[in-house]
């Protein structure tokens, strides 16, 4: 099989003492490559499933609040303390969510990297090891980002908990209308409807923004920062 034009091959040769080193360096960061994408995956799983978990408890209880009271007075008290509270747990989930998807992009573009590393090292691995190849390997090795589709990002977790956060708030907005306005059902759904596509909007250009200002190399940068040696002048 003919070797690929973006592999080039390292000469064992030239580094004899400093390659076998370098491979056992590689293959550890790999491993922690992965266990961090694992982890990212794990917390925004968890992150989503306990902000679910909260609003579909809390809107059991709104509906048991509702039908005792009559949607009366007990029921408006009760939403508005529930509502703007899950969605400020909805907005900071979001940003975290968010946070973990560009965390996960990275760690899969650092690992793409040492992948490119074991096949220099080792050519004869290119067919059982996966490679990208042509311009998008380019793009990793000039530090070039490569960022998914804003389509492919409505589809993560973050961009579903977007959406159901976009309907808590508008849901809190119109409450808060109906109750200023004295029980008027049109501006309540307007400013509802309003401030929920205001807010799934807003969500979506951050998500973009995210997007295309992450770096592979800045997700880690505080955890990994060495400062420079310090020189000591000599009279």
């Amino acid at each position: 099989m003919a070797r690929r034009d973006y592999i080039q091959p390292i000469d064992g040769s030239a580094v004899p003492d400093r390659l076998g080193p370098a491979v056992t360096f590689a293959t550890t960061e790999h491993f922690n490559l992965q266990t961090a994408r694992a982890a990212t995956i794990s917390e925004a799983n968890g992150r989503a499933s306990i902000y679910l978990a909260a609003l579909s408890s809390n809107l059991i209880a709104l509906a048991f609040i509702g039908q005792m009271s009559h949607l009366g007075t007990a029921f408006r008290a009760f939403a508005l303390i529930l509502l703007p509270a899950l969605a400020f747990m909805g907005t900071v989930t979001f940003q975290r969510l968010v946070q973990s998807s560009m965390e996960d992009i990275a760690y899969a573009q650092r690992i793409g990297r040492l992948r490119g590393f074991y096949l220099a090292v080792a050519p004869e691995l290119e067919p059982y090891v996966l490679a990208v190849g042509g311009s998008r390997a380019d793009a990793l090795l000039n530090r070039e980002s490569l960022a998914p589709s804003g389509w492919q990002l409505a589809l993560t977790t973050a961009g579903m908990v977007g959406v159901v956060n976009s309907v808590v708030i508008g849901a809190s907005a119109g409450l808060i209308a109906e109750t200023l306005f004295t029980g008027s059902l049109s501006v309540a759904l307007t400013v509802g409807a309003v401030a929920g596509v205001a807010t799934l909007i807003v969500q979506r250009r951050h998500h973009l923004r995210a997007r295309d200002g992450y770096a592979p190399e800045a997700v880690d940068q505080a955890a990994i920062f060495v400062r420079a040696a310090q020189t000591t002048d000599t009279a």
